[in-house]
């Protein structure tokens, strides 16, 4: 990061956080959801119902304009509006603000998805809850990194109510990134499936046709996205939802995130249903990773091809990890990710909230894996050394599915 990206971060940071301040309606500044390669919503936070319109484009002068396409209420009496932006075009950076009742938000901007074929960066963050310094520390640290859309899992804050939310997630280094780069959240418990939850968040559309769950594809990557915070058993709605979204992904990358996870070793432990999703719905179409939060420090578990990764405090009280036969690594440590995608490679690197590595992963395929069929052999290569973030060549191991693993300390 250089100084003048740090010093225009560090502007960014101070005008959004003026918003939240001013009188007028806007009660915070507009911050960004489900981004596709052609369209993002726009959610504002409101005391009026009054309409909310967005002036948008590829310049400063932006040249488009939208308005309120839905409301949704919080417990506190306030309105969140959602405004989509249509008509974009993929991997282009676009200006935006929001107008209501004579106030206008400043101008922010955020770059639209991209289509398969080209790389892109993306964020993981979970479990922030009451941890607000370390949670402030990894927000401004995914900001220094620039990615271009965040995953997040969970437990936003430490309960559902509106001060928590307004206390502990929507800070100002948070609403600084998230004012550029959208993110999409897996609900965890301690937010739950809530009416809070509900009018923050905003799905993008998916053949699951609810707000609930969902699955998008980004690039060369597809997520499914679920809410173990309703029924996810075999058999349930979601259940069966998943299972047809991954049978008809044809993405290279297939990655599943959710708060609880099927595999942990020490924390909250497994979870049958989680684990019997992934033997009968993950496993059999080849996804390539699982990311969750819940237990409290990072934990990398390998179970019949799958990575299950426990990416799981970013500010949330750390517990003490254990061992199991799929454990590979443990470290009881705050964390994030930084994650590069390619057509033929997936790159992570966890860090802990100071910055130091943790750990990484290297995989890769090449394009006669991407195009063979679910349930064929699959080749990779990993590599689980430790380098400096993407700009070191790293030492690559050929490899099949390992047999064996060996736990790293």
């Amino acid at each position: 990061m250089t100084r003048k990206l740090l010093l225009v971060f560090a502007a960014s940071v101070l005008s959004l956080a003026a918003v939240a301040q001013q009188s007028g309606p806007m009660l915070m500044p507009p911050y960004l959801q489900a981004v596709t390669a052609h369209s993002v919503y726009v959610l504002v936070e409101s005391s009026s119902t009054d309409t909310v319109f967005v002036e948008y484009g590829p310049t400063p002068a932006f040249g488009m304009k939208s308005q309120t396409e839905s409301i949704e209420p919080t417990t506190n009496s306030t309105f969140v509006h959602n405004i989509k932006l249509i008509e974009l075009s993929p991997n282009k950076e676009y200006y935006y603000r929001a107008l209501q009742s004579q106030t206008a938000s400043p101008s922010a901007s955020f770059r639209s998805a991209v289509l398969a074929g080209t790389p892109f960066r993306f964020a993981w963050m979970a479990d922030c809850r009451s941890g607000i310094a370390v949670h402030d520390s990894i927000a401004k640290r995914i900001g220094e990194a620039r990615p271009v859309m965040s995953l997040y899992g969970g437990d936003l804050c430490a309960r559902s109510s509106y001060a928590s939310f307004k206390e502990e997630f929507f800070r100002p280094l948070e609403l600084a990134l998230i004012g550029r780069v959208p993110f999409f959240n897996a609900p965890g418990n301690h937010e739950g499936w809530s009416v809070n939850t509900k009018a923050f968040t905003q799905a993008p559309s998916s053949a699951s046709g609810t707000q609930d769950y969902f699955s998008f594809d980004y690039g060369d990557m597809h997520v499914l996205v679920l809410n173990t915070e309703i029924d996810y058993s075999e058999g349930s709605p979601q259940y069966v939802f998943a299972e047809k979204d991954l049978v008809s992904s044809t993405a290279t990358w297939k990655i599943v995130i959710a708060h609880k996870h099927a595999y942990s070793a020490g924390g909250h432990g497994e979870d049958s249903d989680l684990k019997a999703m992934a033997t009968k719905i993950f496993e059999p179409n080849r996804v390539d990773m699982v990311i969750s939060g819940h237990s409290h420090f990072y934990q990398k578990n390998f179970v019949n091809g799958i990575y299950h990764l426990i990416i799981g405090s970013a500010g949330a009280p750390l517990y003490s990890p254990s061992q199991e036969w799929y454990t590979l690594k443990s470290v009881k440590d705050y964390n994030y990710a930084i994650v590069d995608v390619a057509p033929e490679s997936f790159k992570m690197i966890v860090f802990n909230d100071r910055g130091a590595v943790l750990d990484s992963l290297n995989l890769s395929k090449s394009p006669e894996v991407k195009k063979s069929k679910p349930g064929a052999p699959e080749g990779f290569r990993l590599d689980q050394r430790y380098p400096r973030p993407f700009n070191t060549p790293s030492s690559i191991v050929r490899s099949g599915t390992p047999k064996s693993v060996l736990v790293q300390q």
